[in-house]
């Protein structure tokens, strides 16, 4: 943009203008020179035209209803009503089944009060969800999932880090030119792992059950959807880590190794990807 300080005018490239309006829209807005005469005639126009068609993308979206054929429950406030109702209506209990599995994994990451206790001064109302879906074999998943786009944002960074494609290539090629055996594992509900470093509550739905439905309950777990559960996570496992003996990479901070005794009696090194 160019600068015409006798008139006061703002002469906006028309290129730029032409290829990127509603970025060069929002621009002129957050530096508050919409009213200036070179912007005043356009920038509201393409802002509203911006949301118009927002709002009819938004509209026109189709909502997954099915998944292999099999019909998800509706998402919203009911959708537990009306996962109770697919699975009565299929003369089986499937979802209902995946919602307590998921539900008990999940108690161990809320700290539920008694009726009619608040929650501790300092701690901020946040809400969740379930996702539900139905895997390769047909087996149905629900998930409690946090609202974490509703809560204020971390003081601190929400870095978490992963291992390198280029970390893995290396040991993968490295143990495949010395014949070292390569293992794999998965940790179950991994972020349910680690403490949780926000101050969050929640009011307890249908889906805590009856006797818990309306009381308050204390977030203590990483929860997925949260802000920085990737990042409690990240620094539970890097704190498991060094308790088990390892010690991290300098090249990779997420390359771990320790040494160790093999069934020959000879010492040798550990390297881990985590």
């Amino acid at each position: 943009m160019e600068w015409t300080g006798g008139t006061r005018q703002w002469m906006p490239l028309k290129i730029l203008k032409e290829s990127n309006p509603v970025q060069v829209a929002e621009y002129v807005m957050a530096r508050n020179l919409s009213e200036e005469a070179a912007f005043a005639w356009w920038v509201h126009y393409v802002l509203r035209k911006r949301d118009v068609i927002v709002s009819a993308v938004k509209s026109r979206v189709a909502r997954t209803t099915h998944k292999y054929g099999i019909e998800l429950p509706r998402p919203g406030k009911d959708t537990i009503e009306n996962a109770r109702k697919l699975d009565l209506k299929n003369g089986n209990t499937l979802y209902m089944t995946a919602l307590a599995k998921e539900m008990g994994n999940n108690a161990i990451a809320f700290e539920i009060k008694n009726h009619g206790e608040k929650a501790p001064p300092g701690y901020f109302k946040a809400t969740g969800h379930i996702i539900w879906d139905v895997k390769m074999d047909f087996t149905r998943k629900a998930r409690w999932v946090k609202d974490g786009h509703k809560t204020p944002d971390s003081a601190q960074t929400n870095y978490s880090g992963v291992v390198s494609r280029e970390s893995i290539r290396i040991a993968l090629t490295y143990a495949a030119l010395l014949g070292l055996p390569v293992c794999g594992a998965d940790i179950q509900n991994a972020y349910l792992q680690a403490p949780s470093s926000e101050k969050h509550y929640i009011i307890c739905g249908p889906e805590f059950g009856i006797e818990n439905e309306g009381k308050v309950a204390i977030i203590v777990r990483a929860l997925y959807g949260g802000k920085v559960a990737g990042r409690d996570f990240w620094h539970h496992l890097r704190d498991s880590m060094r308790r088990l003996g390892f010690t991290s990479s300098k090249a990779d901070p997420d390359v771990w190794f320790r040494s160790c005794w093999n069934p020959q009696g000879r010492i040798h090194t550990e390297c881990t990807l985590a």
